[in-house]
């Protein structure tokens, strides 16, 4: 079941957002001209994505331990790490999404 999560201008004019769906934390993000959903919180020790930095290629990094993740898949680019220590780092879930008009919707499950 999709569910309606924001008008896609919103998500445009900030490029990223928060939202919850059936009880799970998203981090939506418009990276060149798609849109992505992916588990808000993180896979080594679940800070909020939300929070870290996401940049034009839609790697979104954490700001507890710097865990690069890849929005659009959920891949890790680059471990968590703790001072010099590279941190077991799972790949994220993520969720597809739709544009309807200018409705944003994301599917869950």
């Amino acid at each position: 079941m999709e569910t309606y999560v924001c008008d896609v201008d919103v998500l445009k004019e900030q490029g990223k957002m928060r939202v919850h769906v059936e009880g799970i934390a998203i981090l939506l993000a418009y990276v060149n001209d798609q849109v992505y959903a992916i588990h808000d919180l993180c896979p080594h020790m679940k800070a909020s994505l939300y929070k870290g930095t996401l940049d034009e290629a839609g790697i979104v990094t954490c700001k507890a331990h710097q865990a690069r993740i890849d929005i659009k898949d959920g891949s890790v680019k680059e471990k968590a790490r703790l001072l010099f220590l590279k941190m077991p780092t799972k790949r994220s879930t993520t969720y597809p999404t739709a544009v309807y008009g200018e409705k944003v919707y994301v599917k869950t499950s």
